[in-house]
């Protein structure tokens, strides 16, 4: 992983956002594949994923699945430090498994995080108890997700023409009978997150089970909505230097309507239904800061039913779903995504 200095930022080439485009439509596409859509043999795209991989400046990983997404109790946490512990709150902070992200605001508190546990009773327990005495958090307020639109596993940078991008489409696996995930789907899901292309002979000596096993779990995990796969880079290195969290207002009924449509808009991240007067978190991706306005313009206008009751741009990202990320949002470390860490006390 890329060490944390601070170095000028820089734009990635057009060939390298045509790669990362490709693995964020299909992230365990073949190098065959990926390098059929960007004009590329297949060595050629594959040392080019490495070297950005090791700067830091692009990754892949596994993600909760919808079906996950669902199960799992979720909450987005807006965090008062106290004067001048932000940054040290954050680190600590981000070293927790069942903290999915971490954000400093520029806003009337210090932090916004996302926090996942397997259940409510576990998830209550580390918000009442555990959180409230980490050094340096003076008050929480928590808002629970009753919904999850979009958690950024289908955002991408859109530069492939339509035509390669289909052929990379992820087509749907045969149906697979659900059933809850396993210690044995834990550990595959936890041996993916450093690198969600990981082969079947690695992942099969991480966790102890054949290749065999392996593929025949990961293509039901997939097909039954359990696990996804994500690929992300260093945002500014794409054009994206900046980010905002909104939060809404709108008539129940049209949540899902507006969640939904909300899913295609190029800078959404994040969608998500909550129980409380604002009933919808909205993060979005910004070039610039000055997109901001122009952007609640649209969404008023495209939304009449909507009412923005907050906004709040993003200093710094120090952590993005596991990864660690420095001042220009490169990766300089890995914590494995843990919603399974939490238990109910008692």
């Amino acid at each position: 992983m890329q060490d944390s200095g601070i170095e000028p930022r820089r734009l990635l080439s057009e060939t390298d956002l045509e790669l990362i485009d490709a693995l964020q439509i299909n992230p365990r596409a073949s190098w065959a594949d990926v390098g059929a859509a960007i004009g590329a043999d297949p060595v050629t795209a594959a040392r080019r994923w490495q070297r950005l991989n090791d700067a830091g400046e692009a990754w892949t990983t596994v993600a909760l699945g919808r079906r996950q997404m669902h199960a799992m109790s979720m909450a987005f946490l807006e965090i008062d430090c106290a004067a001048g512990a932000a940054v040290e709150v954050a680190d600590r902070l981000a070293r927790a498994g069942h903290l999915i992200t971490v954000q400093h605001l520029a806003a009337g508190h210090d932090l916004f995080v996302i926090a996942a546990a397997a259940s409510m009773p576990a998830l209550a327990d580390y918000l009442l108890t555990d959180l409230p005495r980490v050094p340096g958090v003076a008050k929480v307020r928590t808002h629970v997700a009753t919904r999850v639109f979009e958690a950024s596993c289908r955002w991408r940078l859109r530069v492939l023409p339509p035509r390669a991008a289909g052929a990379l489409a992820r087509r749907p696996g045969p149906a697979q009978p659900t059933r809850q995930m396993d210690e044995v789907d834990r550990l595959l899901f936890k041996a993916l997150l450093p690198d969600g292309r990981a082969g079947y002979t690695e992942l099969a000596g991480a966790v102890g089970v054949s290749e065999r096993t392996v593929q025949r779990r990961l293509s039901r995990l997939v097909a039954t909505g359990d696990i996804d796969f994500r690929c992300d880079l260093a945002r500014s290195y794409a054009g994206w230097h900046s980010s905002a969290v909104l939060w809404l207002r709108m008539p129940d009924g049209l949540l899902e309507e507006t969640g939904r449509a909300l899913l295609g808009w190029p800078e959404t991240r994040t969608c998500a239904a909550l129980a409380g007067a604002r009933n919808m978190l909205l993060t979005v991706g910004l070039h610039t800061v000055s997109d901001l306005h122009p952007l609640v313009v649209r969404l008023e206008e495209r939304f009449p039913h909507v009412t923005i009751a907050d906004r709040q741009i993003v200093l710094r990202q120090s952590k993005l779903y596991g990864r660690l990320l420095d001042s220009s949002g490169r990766c300089t470390d890995v914590v494995p995504v843990d919603p399974w860490r939490l238990a109910p006390r008692g």
